[in-house]
């Protein structure tokens, strides 16, 4: 690599304008007098991590799955929702369907007392036999 190619890539190091391309170059054509980028250059080599094959997967896939999860519980809420708006509702509407008028009550009155017209309720008559203060002894008969 040229010298001033090779100052010129150290001048944009240093002040953080490289690229990562430009960087790899700047560190593979290294010279032996530039003692401060030799330095740096092996140590980057000696502690670089390599990023993993299907690392680009896993972050979409799990971008994916969140955006899953979201929308569930998106869905999951407002049908929870509707469900309590509905039964309010149908639970508003049949309240005053269920009440009847004084006239109603009045006829199924009248037509239940009817029924038990004919029946003859026996009338019971209490004897006295013994009564005093604390206690009272009767019998019972129908007449």
């Amino acid at each position: 690599m040229k010298e001033e190619t090779m100052n010129r890539l150290i001048e944009k190091y240093k002040n953080g304008e490289t690229s990562l391309e430009e960087e790899e170059k700047l560190f593979d054509n290294v010279n032996e007098d530039e003692l401060e980028i030799k330095a740096l250059a092996d140590f980057i080599h000696n502690h670089q991590i390599k990023t993993p094959q299907n690392l680009n997967e896993k972050l979409w896939k799990s971008f994916d799955e969140k955006k899953v999860k979201k929308n569930n519980f998106k869905i999951t809420f407002f049908s929870v929702a509707a469900s309590i708006v509905l039964i309010v509702s149908l639970y508003v509407g049949n309240l005053d369907r269920n009440k009847l008028s004084n006239g109603e009550k009045q006829a199924l009155l009248n037509e239940a007392k009817n029924m038990f017209v004919d029946v003859e309720v026996p009338k019971t008559v209490h004897h006295i036999i013994l009564e005093s203060d604390l206690i009272v002894v009767y019998t019972k008969s129908d007449k």
